[in-house]
């Protein structure tokens, strides 16, 4: 009896990756509430320790949106636009929570990284939007109630560097937000 090596590790790898995603989906986060908030026109930068208040512009409404758990990252492979079978776990926790009414609303934010030529890095980003927008749809998310900006590479995710290939990874994906109003 020989022992694929390859395959032992793909499955440890996978087996991490999962525990990794279901820690971070069910961890339990430090909540830092802010007492209020000016009305400001929404740019949500992404934080993964602190909830926050952020308002939308007084066009839509003068009340704040409180942001209740670190967002989802959903990751793709380059040049593509369907998530990865690692985010999935992470999507359905979100979806869940909003079909429960514990979230009003969801937010996404999509970035691309810095592959390919701009005009195809911005079309990429917005094609993930809408895929991720309607795989929300599908699972029984109202149109509505899905706040969605596609920011290209103008805007890459805070704190990654992107010129490097693990930023490169990170940068190309969509994060989602779950919003309690």
């Amino acid at each position: 009896m020989t022992i694929d090596f390859k395959k032992v590790l793909v499955r440890v790898f996978a087996a991490v990756v999962m525990l990794g995603i279901f820690a971070y989906v069910f961890w339990p986060q430090e909540k830092n509430i802010q007492d209020s908030v000016d009305t400001v026109p929404v740019i949500i930068e992404s934080t993964t320790t602190t909830t926050s208040i952020v308002s939308i512009d007084e066009t839509t409404t003068t009340m704040p949106v409180y942001i209740a758990d670190p967002p989802c990252l959903v990751l793709y492979q380059k040049n593509k636009d369907i998530p990865s079978l690692e985010s999935i776990p992470c999507i359905e926790s979100y979806v869940q929570k909003y079909l429960n009414n514990y979230y009003s609303k969801l937010n996404i934010v999509c970035r691309s990284s810095g592959d390919g030529n701009t005009v195809s890095r911005d079309e990429l980003s917005l094609s993930r939007m809408e895929s991720l927008q309607f795989t929300l749809m599908q699972k029984n998310v109202l149109y509505e109630d899905i706040i969605a900006l596609s920011l290209g590479d103008k805007s890459p995710y805070p704190g990654v560097d992107p010129n490097t290939e693990d930023g490169k990874i990170i940068n190309r994906s969509c994060e989602i937000t779950g919003v309690i109003e």
